[in-house]
């Protein structure tokens, strides 16, 4: 599918760029990545020493080619010093049934899956800026879409395109989806998860230690809803999962008091994972602009 203007408007439009136009996305932590940049290397020696080689990518600079490797193997490889490795990041987004709420947004809402694709463009445009390579998985009760790290606008596109074609369905099974993604990482990277996080807490926190102990940052960004948040029903209201279709009919006044008291108790659960494994946390609604979201955080990242 080729993505149009109007495509590149919607996800990231003028408002957007200005706001994240100087704006870095750094890791908190040593990674390892596969381009030359300015993140911190794992590796150790001196800011010039040689650390390794990788392949190359058209657009690297030519002046970090190992011409004696080329003329050994007649392949193209790139020199790699300590403290020139790239920061590496993956995003990975929920796309399963519950991120399609509302089913029938007003002019004025948009879906969770819909503000989580906003967030995912413009992370996605700020690493791209800064020549990071950034990779994209999709996920609902399996990985959906999976697309490897590339630091090139061409490559940004494609990102914008495969969101722009998945529309969010099936059941949900994060912790599974977050497993997957661990066993698949070889390399150190940045990590950031964009859900609603309806699911297992407990079993969601197993999957973020498994990217702890292997070393990753994260950052996992919960959205939900403001009728999630703030559960304006007070009158006899049916409500719908939209993953299991099944449906439940309450007296929205006389569970309000109840639901809010869950909903904090579910909310530090997720909060409290992420604190004991240094990554993260950030709970929006989708009622706040994205581009405020994003400011708010890159800001306070590089802080």
């Amino acid at each position: 599918m080729k993505l149009d203007r109007s495509t590149i408007d919607r996800f990231l439009p003028p408002r957007m760029l200005r706001a994240l136009q100087r704006l870095p996305l750094y890791s908190r932590r040593v990674v390892m990545g596969s381009t030359t940049g300015s993140h911190r290397s794992p590796m150790k020696g001196f800011s010039n020493e040689f650390a390794d080689h990788r392949a190359y990518v058209r657009g690297d600079d030519l002046k970090h080619l190992d011409w004696k490797v080329f003329s050994r193997t007649e392949r193209y490889y790139i020199k790699q010093y300590e403290e020139s490795t790239n920061l590496s990041a993956q995003i990975i987004l929920d796309a399963s049934g519950s991120m399609n709420y509302p089913r029938r947004p007003r002019a004025d809402q948009i879906t969770k899956y819909q503000y989580a694709c906003h967030l995912a463009a413009g992370l996605a445009y700020v690493l791209t800026r800064q020549q990071d390579p950034v990779g994209l998985i999709v996920f609902n009760h399996d990985l959906v879409a999976q697309l490897p790290p590339m630091r090139s606008m061409t490559h940004l596109r494609r990102v914008l395109t495969t969101i722009d074609d998945i529309q969010p369905d099936e059941r949900t099974d994060t912790p599974k989806a977050l497993h997957t993604v661990a066993a698949k990482l070889k390399r150190r990277g940045l990590l950031i998860l964009i859900s609603d996080l309806l699911d297992d807490p407990d079993q969601i926190k197993k999957a973020l230690a498994r990217f702890r102990i292997r070393g990753h940052d994260a950052i996992v960004i919960q959205v939900l809803h403001e009728d999630e948040l703030n559960f304006p029903f007070e009158r006899t209201v049916t409500f719908k999962d939209l993953e299991t279709q099944q449906r439940m009919t309450v007296q929205g006044a006389q569970i309000a008091a109840a639901y809010n008291q869950q909903l904090t108790a579910f909310l530090d659960q997720h909060k409290q994972a992420c604190f004991e494994h240094h990554f993260d946390y950030v709970l929006t609604s989708t009622a706040t602009p994205p581009d405020t979201l994003l400011t708010s955080l890159l800001t306070r990242r590089s802080n």
